[in-house]
């Protein structure tokens, strides 16, 4: 954190300001029936019937899993892997949290093995104080934006819900090759394996490229997950190796690219750059003829496909498919004008998802700028109302 703070403000070691209690075991078999909250390194763990703390406080993560910062309002049982903070000085205790949280304290980990925060080194952390009534304004100003980013992430997770309901209604689930029968909703639709449908499926080569700071794109499993591109961490290799990696068949624009391990059964649409893909990576070309790639991406989505691919996978989550299991894989084919209401209907729903996660990002990354400029006093919050005594 700075050093130097504005007019009005003072440093201060966190131990000037607050006490870290260790926080008592109970063990889940222990633990009654009750509505106190026991706070683990990781958050709530379950509830108990008794409390072991008095709230208002914050629980701060001490071994396993650090840089865990939790508010909690009422009484509550930390255990033993936490502390909970106990005020010598008068703070807000919002406020108090973030700055916790910003402070950082999972970096004074000191343990060998498990992690572990040292207390001594956390209560000697030297941290800017404003007064109380500024305080109380920051912890506005960024609760405000916690409460934008909850509903966000609210209603992604809704979106998500109903995402799954529908593209479990609008896919038949039996799958065995041939017409679909059982409901009226599916007549003219089709069971057909993979490779009667798509004019090619190619594997890529058994390891990734090698990789530089720019060159050619390298899509790899992480880029692909929930049914959409993800260029996050994406890697890049040489034209010679571009080439390499391609011999087999240049994927591009209608393709589905596909994971068969680590995990497997993730899809998404080609992204419109040039590309090859690292190792456990494999393309679709539909015919399109006979099925429309959009169509194709959420067939293999649908949960009847999905366990069957689970079948073929050795039936583990970790398993891994071969390239002759996905040209086998039974698919449900619709005629034309049906897939076109599909794509249509899930793909609105994804683009509601995008923009939505587009948002948070953005509100995420909001919150973190503010978080550095407010708690650090490099900008002021300002008040037009006349300030009470303290």
């Amino acid at each position: 954190m700075l050093l130097d703070v504005p007019e009005g403000w003072k440093r201060s070691n966190l131990g000037d300001l607050i006490h870290l209690e260790y926080g008592k075991a109970l063990s889940s078999r222990d633990r009654r029936d009750g509505a106190v909250p026991v706070f683990g390194s990781s958050g709530v763990v379950g509830f108990h019937d008794a409390a072991a703390a008095i709230g208002p406080s914050i629980v701060i993560s001490r071994k396993g899993s650090l840089g865990g910062v939790f508010y909690v309002e009422k009484d509550f049982w930390p255990i033993d892997t936490t502390y909970f903070v106990v005020q010598k000085q008068t703070c807000d205790w919002h406020w108090l949290t973030y700055l916790l949280s910003f402070a950082s304290l999972d970096r004074l980990n000191e343990a060998t093995g498990v992690p572990g925060l040292n207390r001594d080194k956390a209560l000697e952390v030297l941290v800017p104080v404003p007064p109380l009534h500024e305080q109380r304004q920051i912890a506005e100003i960024l609760t405000n934006v916690d409460d934008a980013i909850a509903a966000t992430r609210a209603v992604i997770e809704q979106t998500r819900k109903v995402r799954t309901a529908i593209l479990a209604a609008l896919f038949p689930t039996d799958l065995r090759v041939g017409p679909v029968t059982g409901s009226d909703r599916f007549d003219g639709w089709t069971v057909e394996p993979a490779s009667e449908i798509c004019s090619s499926i190619v594997d890529c080569k058994n390891r990734t490229p090698p990789t530089f700071d720019q060159g050619y794109a390298v899509v790899r499993t992480p880029n692909v997950r929930s049914g959409r591109f993800r260029p996050d961490g994406l890697q890049f290799t040489d034209r010679a190796n571009f080439e390499v990696w391609t011999a087999k068949g240049l994927p591009g624009a209608g393709d589905i690219l596909f994971t068969r391990e680590a995990p497997y059964g993730e899809v998404c649409l080609a992204p419109d750059l040039d590309f090859c893909l690292g190792q456990r990576m494999m393309f679709l070309r539909p015919d399109l003829s006979r099925v429309s790639p959009e169509f194709l991406l959420y067939a293999l989505q649908s949960g009847a496909v999905k366990q069957e691919m689970f079948r073929r996978a050795g039936g583990s989550t970790v398993g891994h498919l071969r390239v002759g299991d996905v040209r086998e894989l039974p698919l449900p084919v619709a005629p034309k004008p049906i897939q076109i209401r599909v794509a249509e209907t899930l793909g609105s729903l994804d683009q509601s998802l995008d923009e939505n996660e587009a948002s948070l990002k953005g509100m995420e990354a909001l919150k973190s700028a503010l978080m550095s400029d407010l708690l650090t006093g490099r900008k002021r919050v300002t008040d037009a109302m006349p300030i009470a005594a303290e």
